[in-house]
């Protein structure tokens, strides 16, 4: 049902609440409420930076890998070779397309 970040964030501002509700603090109460049913949101902005770092780190990958096809372009005499290798390239541009897509779409 929930993952256990959220589950274990989830008891943490339940064991809050009780501890203000214990205190009479209904201020903290009201806050801890509020926060609490905001928390699809929160957890929504938390899993959207995530995904956001995971293309990011998939977009810098490819990058590399895009680089080390250059660097053996430069150097490659071998026409098949060469086609095979500047093929690699394009998917590899299309894959960064598509990441920056999901990026933008976050």
């Amino acid at each position: 049902m929930y993952d256990p970040y959220e589950q274990a964030w989830i008891n943490d501002h339940l064991d809050l609440y009780n501890y203000a509700l214990a205190l009479g603090d209904s201020e903290w109460q009201a806050e801890l409420k509020q926060r609490f049913l905001a928390r699809e949101k929160h957890f929504n902005s938390v899993t959207a930076d995530l995904l956001r770092q995971d293309l990011w780190r998939m977009f810098d990958q490819i990058n590399v890998k895009m680089l080390e096809l250059f660097g053996e372009l430069r150097s490659e005499q071998d026409r098949e070779r060469e086609a095979e290798l500047r093929s690699k390239v394009w998917e590899l541009k299309v894959m960064r397309v598509e990441i920056v897509r999901k990026i933008k779409s976050l």
